[in-house]
């Protein structure tokens, strides 16, 4: 049942009698216009009835004189004109002994219910006294059993469409103070926007001059050209889903803000710049371990060792570390030998190691304490952190010093980052000749243990780099159109050049080949048909790599757009089907739903769009409204993409809808594993010596 605000009551009260007045006013005037014309059909009856003719005139008269009065007494008007129109029929009847007469009762009823409270049920009952007399007098025969029906029948009507009538004008006011209520807490909420959107420019500005610090430090320390290669190979899709959101939803404010109507802070707009701040702070997690990760040459880089005093250093880097802690509701217990050592350490990266280790440890810690104690035993400095946290189980702790793993992989995980944070710690560890171990347990917690010997244990690691002139760079030609290929080989044969080939340009392999002179030519397995092998006169390595080209034609569908996906594919993508009008997004990121909808709201065409936010939800959708295309992303909770294609494909109906998927080469990587081939073909063939070692390759990759 709907609850009634206390402060709508005058509010109806005021809305109700205003309703009655104009109702008041349209009934009057008909009844005016029908005794006028009653009136002028008398003139017609020989002999003329003067009394009648009479009587009507005399009725409209009335009728304006009660209009009149509805401007100083309207709620006596408005009974007046009740009561005349039940004595007027009591009138007729007596006059008259005809039964037809009766019937003007049902809308006397109505107009009595509209007009007036609780007059309904009265003037029945007053109306059916008022017969049963006139029957017992002998003035005229009536069917009471059948009068008194309709009368209850008619009552009961009219009771039910006016309490409807009541209920709706309640429901109506009710909505209109909630909807003043949230307009005023709107308008109080603008204000604070505003403030923190200035908030927001006065970081980001904050994080473009630290940007610029990191750029102006890396090119003091390494070579430009090299480290930015190095940092553009190593984004990571953790990276690209947020920061698909970001661009996108920037692009479509910054270049078309009509789009959001021509009121400023629309619930729409809000919504987007709330996706932009939610995806910008989980981008701005993740970003320090790819910066970080992009200081380090992945085969080398130098330590500053200093003669360091442990103890309090050690001390200030709990100091640093308590600032941490200080917005969570978690204890940071400190336990320091004050007896330790001095140690030969680079101190910038010892430090970046334990607050790397703490950060991890407050970020999977929800309830419970983290601990820094350091002691010294065997010739070495034990430095720890032990967390009461999610802890990590048995199968994974192996994986998670690689580059990019994270122990929750998943794309609903609460947790961000890119998964560097481990391999560069174990890295600057083992610099300096040390070790790093972990101990954990499924919910109870994790301790990650750094091991540093003492200075008559350690050897100085010589990271110097070598002075030995650099070979000229060898070229290879990559044969594949897709660009996340491209990048993927580019990433993990940095020492070559990457020539990409597209295969719609196959006819021009050979003058390629004749130009560069490449050392060999990469193939990926599903283009093998695209090209003549044996009028290639160079080695040619097929593989299986995760390509969209790949997953098009195993899943055959008709197109698939890689993560991030920016506005302007989408368009081009829309291109190809004119005919499509109903358009279904299948996403389980609302966020990400929503950029895709508005990059199609951008097009001049007029789409209906559909939303569904997993796969059972897409096939109700499609059951309800059959779509013209379908934009589907493969990795949803419950029932994945795949699933979704399925039954899409075994429906006769369903088949024929254009498909497109938007997924990560992440994903399409892991969908092509079990498809996984290598192969090496040499025009000149191999000696046994050279086929030896590529054997022993091979085997050392099974190992």
């Amino acid at each position: 049942m709907m609850r009634i605000l206390p402060n709508v009551g005058e509010e109806y009260r005021g809305i109700l009698l205003d309703f009655r007045g104009e109702m008041f006013q349209r009934l009057t005037f008909i009844t005016a216009i029908f005794s006028a014309l009653t009136s002028y059909a008398i003139l017609f009856i020989k002999p003329l009835p003067y009394h009648l003719f009479l009587l009507a005139w005399s009725f409209v008269v009335y009728i304006i004189w009660v209009r009149q009065l509805a401007h100083q007494r309207p709620n006596l008007a408005r009974y007046l004109f009740v009561i005349t129109m039940y004595m007027s029929l009591f009138s007729g009847m007596i006059m008259y002994n005809n039964v037809w007469l009766a019937l003007p009762i049902f809308p006397i009823l109505l107009v009595s219910a509209l007009l007036m409270s609780n007059t309904n049920v009265i003037g029945a009952i007053i109306f059916f006294i008022a017969v049963s007399v006139m029957e017992l007098l002998g003035h005229a025969s009536y069917p009471l059993s059948l009068l008194a029906f309709t009368l209850g029948l008619s009552v009961a009507v009219n009771h039910t469409a006016v309490s409807t009538f009541n209920v709706a004008l309640k429901w109506y006011f009710s909505m209109h103070e909630r909807a003043d209520k949230l307009l005023t807490e709107t308008r109080d909420r603008r204000a604070e926007l505003i403030q923190t959107l200035k908030s927001l420019e006065i970081a980001y500005d904050t994080q473009k001059r630290l940007q610029q610090q990191l750029v102006y430090a890396r090119e003091q320390a390494e070579e430009a050209r090299r480290m930015k290669e190095r940092f553009a190979s190593n984004i990571s899709h953790e990276l690209r889903t947020p920061l698909n959101l970001i661009l996108g939803f920037s692009e479509i404010i910054h270049l078309t803000p009509e789009v959001y109507g021509n009121v400023q802070f629309t619930p729409t707009l809000h919504r987007d710049i709330h996706q932009i701040y939610r995806s910008s702070r989980h981008l701005l997690d993740m970003i320090d371990d790819v910066l970080d990760l992009s200081h380090v040459e992945l085969s080398q880089f130098t330590l500053n060792y200093e003669q360091t005093e442990m103890t309090p250093f050690l001390s200030d880097v709990a100091t640093m570390l308590q600032n941490l802690f200080a917005a969570k509701s978690l204890d940071f217990l400190i336990d320091i030998d004050p007896n330790l050592p001095s140690l030969e350490i680079d101190r910038t990266r010892i430090r970046q190691v334990i607050i790397n280790l703490a950060n991890n440890a407050q970020r999977f810690t929800q309830y419970g304490f983290v601990k820094l104690y350091a002691y010294q035993s065997h010739n070495n400095v034990w430095i720890s952190i032990q967390d009461t946290g999610n802890g990590i189980a048995e199968d994974k702790r192996h994986l998670i010093f690689e580059e990019f793993y994270q122990v929750d992989y998943s794309l609903s995980r609460k947790h961000g980052g890119a998964g560097l944070g481990l391999p560069i710690t174990k890295r600057f560890v083992e610099a300096h000749l040390g070790s790093i171990h972990l101990e954990s347990e499924v919910n109870v917690g994790s301790t990650f243990t750094i091991r540093l010997p003492l200075p008559n244990q350690r050897i100085h690691n010589n990271l110097a780099t070598d002075n030995a002139p650099s070979k000229p760079r060898q070229s290879i030609l990559v044969y594949d159109a897709d660009e996340h290929v491209q990048s993927l080989i580019a990433r993990h044969l940095s020492d070559f050049d990457i020539l990409p080939v597209s295969p719609s340009s196959s006819k021009h392999l050979k003058n390629i080949i004749k130009q560069h002179h490449p050392l060999g030519m990469i193939i990926n397995q599903h283009h093998l048909n695209t090209v003549d092998l044996e009028a290639i006169n160079i080695p040619i390595i097929k593989c299986s790599l995760p390509s969209t080209s790949w997953l098009i034609n195993q899943l055959q569908v008709d197109d698939c757009l890689s993560k991030p996906v920016r506005p302007q594919q989408v368009h081009d993508t829309l291109k190809y089907y004119p005919d499509a009008h109903t358009i279904l997004i299948v996403d389980d990121d609302l966020g990400f739903v929503q950029l895709v909808q508005r990059s199609i709201e951008l097009t001049e065409c007029d789409y209906t769009i559909m939303r569904a936010y997993d796969g059972k939800h897409a096939l109700d959708v499609i059951q309800s409204r059959q779509p013209d295309l379908i934009f589907l992303d493969l990795a949803m909770p419950e029932l994945n993409g795949f699933g979704v294609l399925d039954a899409i494909r075994n429906n006769p109906q369903w088949r024929d809808i254009p498909i497109i998927l938007m997924t990560s080469t992440q994903y399409i990587q892991e969908a092509i594993e079990g498809y996984g081939s290598l192969s090496l073909i040499h025009p000149h063939g191999l000696r046994p010596l050279t086929s030896l070692k590529g054997i022993q390759s091979l085997l050392n990759i099974l190992l």
